[in-house]
């Protein structure tokens, strides 16, 4: 048993993340899962086995929570019949014939039955490039920085010497 459950659990996670690079995600099967449940109308009436698929992709996902948090690999939690169900699901997420694959096949090769919008011809014309009137810019008057910086400098250098003056007369 120990040896189905680590295989099974490496499988798990190959097939986890070949879902978070496939739908740029964090959360792997569980994000399948959501996305699954999102269209869950669509898949049942367009792709034959959405529904099988749905409900063993969310016991294949109670079995690695269960290896993972609950029980150890040395329990008889995984059957055969589990990790070959996640090998063929694999396979199916690489050739694209798994049930989110499918519907998406299935919606570009079925027309949709909304109308589409009509037509217009409409004449085309050369487009021209269209430029802002040129604007005058007003320069702010220069302002010397370094007046500024030399009174500064000076006020601190008399509230200094003030403060050297008072301590030296109260010490007196």
């Amino acid at each position: 048993m120990r040896d189905l459950n680590v295989d099974f659990m490496d499988l798990y996670k190959r097939t986890d993340r070949f879902i978070k690079d496939a739908y740029s995600s964090s959360e792997g099967v569980s994000e399948y899962i959501r996305s699954m449940e999102s269209c869950f109308y669509r898949g049942t009436a367009n792709i034959k086995g959405w529904k099988s698929d749905y409900d063993n992709l969310k016991h294949i996902r109670w079995i690695r929570n269960q290896l993972a948090h609950e029980v150890s690999y040395d329990s008889d939690i995984c059957s055969e019949s589990d990790y070959e169900w996640l090998k063929d699901f694999y396979n199916r997420l690489f050739s694209s014939t798994d049930p989110l694959g499918g519907l998406r096949t299935f919606e570009k090769t079925v027309p949709s039955n909304k109308p589409k919008p009509p037509t217009i011809n409409i004449p085309q014309q050369s487009p021209r490039a269209v430029y802002p009137p040129p604007q005058t810019i007003q320069q702010r008057p220069s302002v010397n920085r370094s007046s500024g910086c030399l009174s500064a400098f000076i006020m601190l250098l008399i509230l200094s010497v003030f403060l050297f003056l008072l301590l030296f007369f109260m010490l007196l």
